[in-house]
């Protein structure tokens, strides 16, 4: 496979891959050593390694490219000038975190001036394993190119849904979310949640499932998964099939085949007419 060709952007990727991967060793550590869990939310933490790994990997990539801004989960922001913002969740599935589970991963995306993902880099610590696209540039696992799946027919489909108790009442949407979902969730091979919505996308993007289904999210959630997914050759849409960038409400990832039946399942059902008298 022939290398990837330059691009203007290889100076940010570069940094984005170093600041991963430091910030992955130092989040590995706090696994291994332990670390203090806060509630930041009703169903929501946060930990001693969330807040350590952003500051790292703002104090980096802001140190190499002052004028751009960046955006952290766990706070950190700051404008810029250039155009560019980092877009930054340094541990994605922070509760597997804490369980001591494998899959959580930090996650760095790099907004541009059109509003769309210029790259993205996700480490997965745990596992051992970057993900990483640059726009034009396809999409790669630790030097390995990616391409979405092939599967056609919904019924063959291996779906993923966000985790649908982050919300102030967990209860009411998750009994919404599935009761809008099951005419999907009956047809495809397979629904599952994992937990973190980086794992998700990479899993996509590897061809390891065919749909990503997410609500109640933030930027930082999916900007670099959507780089990586996007490169490899996967799709963007709202549910209702409309075009949708990573600052719309709801969105649903997928390979590319398929766009009507999904749309078509998860479409609202008619309002029952009232009877006349």
């Amino acid at each position: 496979m022939a290398p990837p060709a330059p691009t203007a952007l290889d100076a940010h990727l570069s940094a984005a891959l170093a600041a991963a991967q430091a910030a992955g060793d130092l989040v590995l550590s706090f696994q291994k050593e332990g670390f203090f869990v806060k509630d930041k939310g009703v169903t929501d933490l946060v930990t001693e390694a969330d807040l350590a790994a952003e500051a790292l990997i703002a104090e980096e990539l802001l140190e190499r490219f002052p004028d751009d801004g960046f955006i952290g989960e766990e706070g950190a922001l700051r404008e810029g000038t250039s155009g560019y913002i980092w877009v930054v969740d340094p541990i994605d599935g922070t509760v597997n975190f804490s369980r001591g589970m494998s899959e959580y991963g930090v996650s760095i995306g790099l907004r541009g001036p059109d509003g769309d993902a210029e790259l993205g880099v996700i480490r997965f610590p745990a596992l051992n394993r970057t993900y990483w696209a640059v726009r034009g540039g396809g999409a790669f696992c630790d030097g390995r190119q990616l391409q979405v799946s092939s599967t056609d027919r919904l019924e063959r489909f291996v779906l993923h849904e966000s985790d649908l108790t982050r919300t102030e009442t967990p209860a009411t949407f998750l009994r919404s979310q599935l009761k809008a979902h099951i005419p999907l969730l009956e047809k495809v091979l397979r629904w599952r949640v994992s937990g973190a919505a980086v794992r998700d996308l990479c899993e996509l993007a590897e061809g390891r499932i065919d749909a990503f289904l997410i609500d109640r999210f933030h930027e930082w959630d999916v900007l670099a998964g959507w780089a990586i997914v996007r490169e490899a050759g996967g799709s963007l849409m709202a549910p209702d099939g409309t075009p949708a960038t990573c600052l719309s409400p709801s969105l649903v990832f997928h390979n590319g085949h398929c766009t009507d039946a999904l749309v078509t399942s998860l479409k609202p059902p008619a309002p029952r007419k009232r009877k006349e008298a």
